[in-house]
């Protein structure tokens, strides 16, 4: 464990001494000097750096946790994980990256049919197939017939999925493999303008998307699930419209092939009005997926963080940058 010294000086009782536990083939913070994780919603893969001074360094491969936060109050986890690569450098310090389940997903590039399946079920067999762990995998759209080939990636199969299904998909901090909708209820945590935000840029932007119109495949809606690979004249039948204005999308999701499929794939089309970036003092207990507010700076409550930048140094401390918008769908 690692406790970063308070400035020299009369500080204010109210200062708090960041700690940083840091374990990968051995306990790594009596050497450590700065560690950055960097996580995100699917296809990105989450990572971290971790830069030690002279230490025995952990082997690619070994598989390991980092968890932030305060001397008077504990850490929390932020990030599971294996080693993906370990570099020494000239003047002995040593840099190695992390990376968690996500890779794991994204060098998954397999030819496989699901049919009568749910979105749900497919993320969890290519979890499987990269043996993750997952959490909570909502079983998202019905998929009358769906194909995954060893064209892309995993990772970027299950992003789709999750879009097809109005959710987000990401990798927990014990690692646990997710795809479930903007979270509701009370957020998990709320910064103070003039108070614990260092940095704030957020706002108002142009729509993504306006009305969005998704057509499916196959007659599995009006004619039946076994009718899925039925060939339409007209394909009214397995088309869902969402949103409204402009720019209008026309999509088209050969998976999906009854109408309550496409109708939701439409519908759960992300449409956040507002976006941004907050930077604030270490707050190791937001996560991606997680609900945030910010008060005092004209930005409400029902923000929905898509991105979350930990920073820890002997130099600097420790910051969080946190990326979010609001959690509108179609």
């Amino acid at each position: 464990m690692i406790a970063l010294p308070a400035f020299p000086g009369s500080a204010p009782a109210a200062v708090r001494r960041p700690l940083a536990e840091v374990d990968f083939g051995g306990d790594l913070s009596e050497a450590l000097l700065s560690v950055v994780v960097d996580t995100g919603t699917a296809p990105g893969v989450d990572v971290a750096e971790i830069r030690l001074a002279g230490s025995d360094a952990p082997a690619v491969g070994d598989e390991g946790t980092i968890a932030l936060g305060y001397e008077d109050g504990g850490t929390e986890l932020v990030l599971t994980g294996a080693v993906e690569q370990v570099a020494a450098g000239a003047h002995g310090e040593v840099r190695i990256v992390v990376a968690n389940a996500g890779a794991a997903l994204a060098r998954v590039r397999v030819n496989r049919s699901f049919e009568q399946q749910k979105a749900g079920d497919v993320v969890s067999d290519l979890a499987g197939e990269a043996g993750a762990s997952t959490g909570d995998v909502r079983p998202g759209a019905d998929l009358a017939f769906f194909v995954v080939d060893d064209r892309r990636g995993g990772w970027a199969q299950v992003a789709e999925l999750a879009r097809a299904s109005g959710c987000l998909a990401y990798v927990t901090p014990d690692g646990e493999v997710t795809m479930a909708p903007p979270p509701a209820g009370p957020p998990a945590a709320t910064f103070t303008y003039g108070v614990d935000v260092l940095e704030l840029a957020a706002g108002p932007r142009a729509p993504i998307v306006g009305a969005v119109t998704v057509i499916g495949e196959g007659a599995a809606g009006s004619q039946g699930a076994d009718a899925w690979s039925w060939l339409v004249k007209d394909p009214a039948a397995v088309t869902g419209s969402g949103g409204s204005g402009s720019p209008e999308r026309l999509r088209s999701e050969p998976g999906l092939r009854s109408t309550a499929a496409v109708q939701g794939a439409a519908l759960g089309v992300p449409a956040g009005d507002v976006a941004g970036h907050v930077l604030v003092a270490g707050a190791q207990a937001v996560a991606v997926g997680s609900a945030i507010a910010i008060s005092g700076a004209g930005v409400d409550g029902g923000l929905v963080v898509h991105g979350v930048r930990h920073r820890l140094s002997r130099r600097d401390g420790f910051t969080t940058r946190i990326r979010f918008q609001s959690a509108g769908l179609l």
